[in-house]
């Protein structure tokens, strides 16, 4: 291989690399959490059709990053020292997170109704059944489990309404029989 063979393959390299370079879009997006001083920030990138986002909380004096996911929060919240950040991922989809300062992170929890974030517990609705999770809890499996009798109707067609109040968690759905109520309270 001669030099200027060498100086050819290090300029295609060098081209090859730059189009790389060229072709990553960044952007970022910050919006603030209602009835608090956080923010929620989001440094994107995308590559080859491929966008990861870098998600932090700041409020002016602390900055933490929460998680890396593919797109910005739809929403988030604040309340108890525990931030709630959901994420859309398709119809009748959703992931929610939850993250404690000094990097306590639990979820995905899917299609969170309510929560309780004093106890720690979300509650996600499925298909057939109403699950609690612990938010912090590095299980898979849930806390508990309700499973209305619907017959063949799914659950989140038939939700009313859903609420907490003194760590009671309740949700209520229409069956044949009319508007029935299903409670459960959050542990300590």
């Amino acid at each position: 291989m001669t030099i200027t063979d060498s100086i050819k393959a290090s300029l295609l390299v060098l081209s090859i690399s730059a189009a790389n370079i060229c072709s990553a879009e960044s952007y970022s997006e910050s919006f603030e959490i209602p009835d608090s001083e956080w923010r929620i920030e989001s440094q994107c990138s995308t590559v080859a059709k491929a966008t990861q986002c870098t998600i932090s909380v700041n409020d002016g004096n602390t900055e933490e990053k929460v998680l890396n996911y593919p797109a910005p929060p739809a929403s988030a919240s604040y309340e108890a020292h525990i931030f709630l950040l959901t994420f859309g991922c398709g119809t009748a989809c959703s992931a929610t997170y939850a993250y404690k300062l000094g990097g306590h992170l639990g979820g995905p929890f899917p299609l969170v109704e309510a929560t309780d974030n004093e106890r720690e517990v979300v509650m996600s609705l499925g298909a057939k059944s109403v699950l609690f999770y612990r938010m912090f809890d590095n299980s898979d499996e849930p806390l508990h489990e309700i499973t209305p009798d619907l017959n063949d109707s799914n659950l989140l067609d038939v939700v009313d309404d859903s609420s907490l109040e003194d760590h009671i968690f309740r949700l209520s759905y229409l069956t044949e029989n009319g508007l029935e109520e299903l409670q459960y309270e959050a542990p300590q």
